[in-house]
């Protein structure tokens, strides 16, 4: 399908906003609750990322829904109401345009939050939440460190707007790509202006869903991709730990601000049809020593090394150095430990080493 043939249509929310949205595909559908700069229209410019996953979803069999929230995009963009609730109404004219009344939910980065909100109010229509990159509180996304040093360089004018953009693009692709960028700047520069980037991240702020996320009653899958610098594991765990059952996924491909999209989509895929992203969070440990014992609650011998150091006060870079694995790794293998013991993050895990009189190193 060429980016031409898509034809972007047009809801109205309650409080009078017009939202551009796409739709492509026949079968159950998927919803996407619009990341920052509108995702009809960084489909419809080809990013990579929005354009490629979506595309590849629609032929694994699935319809899928995306759409410029408020302020952005296709969508009216002098709009004064950036608010959570706002965006939560964006997408509830897009779903009710269309008629949908059970649907599966998605949501990349800014995107999850209103994910979040509307599943929360709407779990009956709700089938799966799919959530790339989430957080629960904006102003600690706004801090993440290469987003802040990136946001540093913010334009207030419409001379210094490009250079600004690429420098974003840049940032996003850990200047590795310079045609990622080069894409990235144009949907950006379509997207917004530097007054309504300025309005929307000062709304992102003040948004804070932690005290929701346990009334989250849906299946729902959450994936951190490490190589998207402005994601957070502390994060991503942090929402995961959050929501009652959730599935957390970690996985290898650098697909939002990237070209390598297979994990992302097989994880969704399944999720999706099957109710869990089996492969992605695999319990096996090939890279442990087999004289090494198993410890309580399931954990295998690397977890209790990785559970271990982390009581000891290591970073994952450390644990990573002194294992001998990648940090992803490590980062997999908390995942796991975390969910074996029920651990919400550092803190517990320590004090569950501690209890079971795991901090001693290994002799």
């Amino acid at each position: 399908m060429t980016m031409t043939s898509v034809p972007m249509r047009y809801a109205t929310t309650s409080d009078g906003v017009r939202i551009a949205y796409i739709s492509l595909g026949d079968g159950p559908p998927l919803v996407f609750a619009s990341n920052i700069f509108g995702e009809a229209t960084g489909y419809s410019t080809g990013f990579p990322h929005t354009r490629e996953v979506t595309d590849r979803l629609v032929r694994l069999g699935s319809r899928v829904i995306r759409y410029d929230h408020r302020g952005m995009g296709g969508s009216d963009r002098d709009v004064e109401d950036l608010s959570l609730e706002g965006r939560v109404r964006d997408l509830a004219a897009v779903v009710e345009h269309l008629g949908l009344r059970r649907f599966a939910l998605g949501g990349v980065s800014v995107g999850t939050a209103t994910a979040v909100a509307y599943a929360v109010e709407n779990h009956a229509a709700v089938s799966r939440l799919v959530l790339l990159s989430p957080w629960a509180s904006g102003a600690r996304f706004l801090q993440i460190p290469e987003l802040r040093a990136a946001y540093s360089a913010a334009a207030t004018g419409e001379r210094e707007w490009k250079v600004f953009a690429n420098i974003l693009g840049s940032v996003a692709s850990a200047f590795k790509d310079a045609d990622f960028v080069q894409m990235g700047t144009e949907a950006f520069l379509k997207a917004t202006s530097p007054s309504g980037l300025f309005a929307f991240n000062a709304a992102t702020e003040r948004i804070d869903i932690t005290h929701i996320l346990p009334r989250v009653m849906v299946p729902t899958l959450v994936i951190h991709e490490p190589a998207f610098p402005f994601g957070s594991f502390e994060l991503c765990q942090e929402v995961a730990a959050g929501i009652p059952g959730a599935e957390f996924v970690t996985v290898t491909d650098n697909s939002i601000a990237g070209r390598v999209h297979d994990a992302n989509v097989a994880a969704i895929d399944r999720f999706l049809h099957a109710g869990r992203a089996t492969g992605s969070t695999s319990r096996g440990t090939s890279d442990a020593p087999a004289e090494l014992p198993a410890g309580p609650n399931g954990l295998t011998p690397r977890e209790l090394q990785v559970l271990r150091q982390v009581a000891a006060g290591s970073t994952n870079k450390e644990i990573a150095s002194e294992l001998g694995v990648a940090v992803s790794t490590v980062e997999r293998h908390l995942v796991n430990l975390y969910t074996k013991i029920g651990a919400r993050g550092r803190a517990d895990a320590t004090a569950y080493a501690l209890r079971h009189r795991l901090d001693a190193p290994l002799v």
